[in-house]
C-alpha cells in the first residue's frame, strides 16, 4: 500500500483557489511511495473514476470509463473493486476529506471573522471547481444506504468540532433556541446547500449570486455566520 493515505493542500491559496480533486490524487502518482505495482493500479483507477464523475457524472459513468480514462483492461478494474459503486463510494468519501482538511487548514490562527470567512472561501472555491463531486456526493447520499452508513459519522464529527467552536469562542447563550449542535448543523446545512444551489445546481436568482463573485459569496455567508453566533456584525474589514 502507498505509504501516505492522503497528500495535505500545498497552501492556503490552494484552498481559496480550488483544485481538481482529480488532478490532486493525480499529483501522488510522484510523492507518494508504493508498496507494489498493483497499489499503483489501484490508485491510478482512483484519479480515472474521480475524473470520470466530475465530468461524466455518477449515473452516466460506467465501469469501461473508468478503465479508458486510467488506460487499463475491464478486468484489471474487478482485481480492485466490486462495482461501480464501491469505488464511487471510496472516492467521493476521500473528496470530502479532503474538503474539510481544507477547512480546517485555512481556518487556523486567525481572527474569528476571518476563521469563518477563509474556511467559506475554500468551499467556494471547491464547489466551483468539483461540482461533478458534489453532485455525485449528494446522488450517492440519496441512492445507497451504503453510502450514507458511512458518510453520517464522518459528517457527525464535522458538526460536533463546529458545535465545539461556537461554544468555546460564540455568543449563543444558554437561553436562545436551540444547542450549539442544533446551530452548527443549521449554519452547515445553509452553506452547503445555498453553494450547491447556485454553483452546482445553477439556480441563481440575482446577479449578486453569480458563482464568479466568489469572494461575495464567501463574504455574505460569513457576515450572516458571524452574526448567528456572535449576536453582533463582523468588525469592519
Amino acid at each position: 500500500m502507498a505509504q501516505q493515505a492522503k497528500q495535505e493542500p500545498k497552501s492556503a491559496a490552494q484552498a481559496y483557489q480550488g483544485i481538481k480533486y482529480a488532478d490532486h490524487l493525480a499529483g501522488g502518482l510522484e510523492t507518494l511511495a508504493f508498496g507494489s505495482k498493483g497499489d499503483r493500479t489501484k490508485y491510478r483507477l482512483k484519479i480515472a473514476a474521480a475524473r470520470a464523475l466530475e465530468e461524466i457524472g455518477y449515473q452516466d459513468t460506467k465501469v469501461a470509463d473508468i478503465c479508458a480514462y486510467a488506460q487499463v483492461a475491464l478486468g484489471t478494474f474487478y482485481v480492485y473493486y466490486r462495482d461501480k459503486n464501491a469505488i464511487a463510494i471510496e472516492v467521493v468519501l476521500e473528496f470530502d476529506e479532503f474538503l474539510y482538511e481544507q477547512a480546517k487548514q485555512v481556518g487556523r490562527g486567525t481572527t474569528e471573522f476571518d476563521a469563518i470567512l477563509n474556511t467559506n472561501r475554500a468551499f467556494v472555491a471547491a464547489y466551483r471547481t468539483n461540482p461533478g463531486l458534489l453532485q455525485c456526493h449528494v446522488q450517492l447520499q440519496s441512492q445507497l444506504p451504503e453510502f450514507r452508513e458511512l458518510w453520517r459519522p464522518r459528517h457527525q464529527k464535522w458538526i460536533e468540532n463546529l458545535a465545539r467552536s461556537i461554544e468555546r469562542r460564540g455568543n449563543y447563550k444558554e437561553n436562545l433556541p436551540g444547542s450549539p449542535l442544533a446551530v452548527a448543523h443549521a449554519l452547515e446545512s445553509m452553506v452547503f446547500h445555498y453553494l450547491y444551489s447556485i454553483i452546482v445546481g445553477k439556480d441563481a436568482l440575482f446577479n449578486e449570486e453569480d458563482p464568479s463573485h466568489a469572494d461575495d459569496l464567501a463574504l455574505m455567508l460569513s457576515t450572516l455566520w458571524y452574526r448567528a453566533v456572535y449576536g453582533k456584525d463582523p468588525p469592519v474589514r
